[in-house]
């Protein structure tokens, strides 16, 4: 019988030690949690935008055959704001469009991966040039009627992934921004420019 007492008191003892155990690894995770939540909250690290600082669209017309040609060339700024996080830019792509049209990703690969320090500040310069086959009669009337109006809209697209660290959590995230870009239409030997700077906008 007393062998049974002490068996059901060694139980016991165990199952009390487990559940402080168990506790105190829940106040852990959960300070931590909370922790990591307050360190989100004020460094933000995904509220950043890119911004179409200027733009050259040298062609933007349709061919004989019913295609499209295009010359365009961007300057792209990426600021980092936070005073002392530091963002690693793993890939970043551009794509241009025209009235939902792909007119093509940039010609030559983005530099990447590359690091931004705080309060910095890099400028890509993508350039988007080439034809489109055949482009969909609507489009072309689109594109028509806006060089008629005097403003042709071109879209520019950017993807980005980057990694940063806010104190002791590491994440990788996947970003996709819309630059919206107005022109005059573009002449022979005069190109359009775009000078008066867009921010561009997390897409949906």
């Amino acid at each position: 019988m007393s062998e049974t007492r002490e068996s059901m008191k060694a139980c016991c003892e165990c199952g009390k030690a487990c559940f402080q155990v168990a506790w105190h690894c829940t106040q852990f995770w959960t300070t931590l949690s909370i922790s990591a939540i307050v360190v989100w909250l004020v460094y933000r690290p995904n509220h950043f935008q890119p911004n179409v600082d200027s733009a050259v669209l040298n062609t933007l017309n349709l061919t004989a055959t019913g295609g499209l040609r295009y010359d365009l060339a961007v300057d792209m700024s990426f600021r980092n704001s936070h005073r002392g996080l530091k963002i690693q830019y793993l890939d970043v792509s551009a794509i241009a469009f025209y009235n939902g049209t792909t007119l093509g990703p940039a010609n030559d690969a983005l530099p990447a991966p590359f690091r931004q320090g705080p309060k910095n500040t890099t400028v890509l310069h993508p350039k988007f040039q080439g034809m489109v086959a055949a482009v969909d009669s609507c489009v072309a009337a689109e594109l028509e009627r806006e060089l008629a109006a005097g403003t042709v809209h071109v879209r520019v697209s950017a993807s980005l992934t980057i990694k940063y660290k806010v104190g002791l959590i590491k994440q990788i995230s996947f970003y996709k921004y819309d630059c919206w870009l107005w022109f005059p239409p573009p002449q022979v030997n005069a190109p359009a420019i775009f000078d008066a700077g867009t921010r561009c906008w997390l897409a949906k």
